[in-house]
C-alpha cells in the first residue's frame, strides 16, 4: 500500500448511528490554564454517569492523569477505556521543549503514567506528536511501544499526531491499532480526509478524532481568531469558519453544534474525542452531541462550502 487517498471528501453516516466519545481531559487537567480540581473532579464523573466510555489523557496535560486517577478510584460504574501517551513530559500540552523520546525516559514516563492512573496495565497508549521523534529514532521508539504489549503492561499503542508516511511500513505490519487525528478534520478543514485518513481506514485503524471546534475557531474563540488569526491558523481555514458560521446562522444552529455534529455524521470516525474546562462546557457539548448527526442536506452543504 502507497498511502494514495482513496477517497476525496468525507462520507455521510447513512445509518445515523453517532460515533462514541472520548473525554479528552486536557482542559480539565490544568493544560489551557489554571483549574479548580473539585469541579474537574465533578465533571469527570458526570461524565461516566452519562454513558461516556472512554477518557484520554496525557503526562502533558498538567495534572490530568492524577485527577483521572482519583475519579478511576471513586468511580462504581463499569471500567471506562482510558488512554494516555508517552513522549511528552508533564507540564504545557504546547510546550515542544516538552518533547522527548529518550526510550528510557518513555520507560520512566509509563511507568509514572500508571502510578499515576492506579492500574496495572494502560488500555491504550499514544505515542504523543509522532511528527516529532527524530528520523532516525522511529525504528527503535516503534520497538519500543511494540514490546510494552509483549510484556503486557499496554493492551493497544497509537498514534496520537501528525502521521508521516515514515510510519506506514509499521502500520501496514499492524503494529499500530488506532490512530488520533487533530485540527485535519472538521467543520473547517477537510485535509485529513484528503490525505491519510482513508489510508488508515484501509489499514483497518480506529479513528479517534479531535478538535471539532479546531481549537475555539469553531467555538467561543471565534470572534476572537477571524479578527486576529492566531499564526498557526491557514487563511483557508479562517475563510472556511465564516462559511461554516453562515450555514449556522441559517440553520438556526450555533456554530459549535455545527461543528460536533458535524463530526458525528462522518462516517470514517469511530470516536469523537470532544474537551471541557469544566461542568458548563460539557454539558454545553453533550447536548450538542445528543442532536446526532444532521440531516444529510446541511451536512452536504457545509462539506460543498469547505471542501
Amino acid at each position: 500500500m502507497n498511502g494514495k487517498t482513496i477517497e476525496q471528501l468525507p462520507s455521510y453516516r447513512e445509518d445515523l448511528q453517532t460515533p462514541g466519545l472520548v473525554l479528552g481531559t486536557a482542559g480539565l487537567g490544568g493544560a489551557w490554564g489554571e483549574i479548580d480540581k473539585e469541579e474537574s473532579l465533578r465533571t469527570l464523573l458526570y461524565a461516566l454517569e452519562q454513558g461516556i466510555e472512554r477518557l484520554d489523557t496525557a503526562p502533558a496535560y498538567q495534572n490530568a492523569e492524577k485527577i483521572v486517577g482519583e475519579v478511576l478510584g471513586q468511580w462504581r460504574g463499569g471500567k471506562p477505556i482510558v488512554s494516555t501517551k508517552v513522549g511528552k513530559l508533564p507540564g504545557q500540552a504546547d510546550d515542544d521543549s516538552l518533547n522527548n523520546y529518550d526510550l528510557e525516559v518513555m520507560e520512566k514516563s509509563i511507568e509514572d503514567s500508571l502510578a499515576r492512573l492506579g492500574c496495572d496495565q494502560l488500555d491504550l497508549l499514544f505515542l504523543h506528536e509522532p511528527q516529532k521523534v527524530p528520523a532516525e529514532m522511529i525504528r527503535e521508539v516503534v520497538a519500543f511501544l511494540e514490546s510494552l504489549t509483549v510484556t503486557g503492561k499496554v493492551k493497544s499503542i497509537g498514534l496520537g499526531g501528525i502521521v508521516s508516511t515514515a510510519y506506514y511500513p509499521y502500520i501496514e505490519k499492524g503494529v499500530f491499532d488506532v490512530v488520533m487525528g487533530f485540527n485535519n478534520l472538521n467543520a473547517c478543514t477537510l485535509t485529513g480526509i484528503k490525505k491519510e485518513i482513508p489510508y488508515f481506514r484501509q489499514q483497518g485503524l480506529i479513528l479517534y478524532q479531535g478538535s471539532a471546534l479546531n481549537m475555539g475557531l469553531l467555538g467561543n474563540r471565534y470572534p476572537q481568531y477571524i479578527q486576529d488569526p492566531p499564526g498557526w491558523l491557514s487563511l483557508k481555514s479562517v475563510e472556511n469558519a465564516q462559511k461554516a458560521y453562515k450555514i449556522a446562522k441559517e440553520h438556526g444552529l450555533e456554530l459549535s453544534t455545527l461543528a460536533h455534529r458535524y463530526l458525528l455524521s462522518i462516517k470514517e470516525v469511530d470516536h469523537l474525542v470532544i474537551g471541557a474546562r469544566n461542568m458548563a462546557q460539557l454539558k454545553s457539548t453533550l447536548a450538542d452531541c445528543r442532536q446526532g448527526v444532521l440531516p444529510r442536506e446541511i451536512f452536504d452543504e457545509l462539506t460543498d462550502q469547505v471542501k
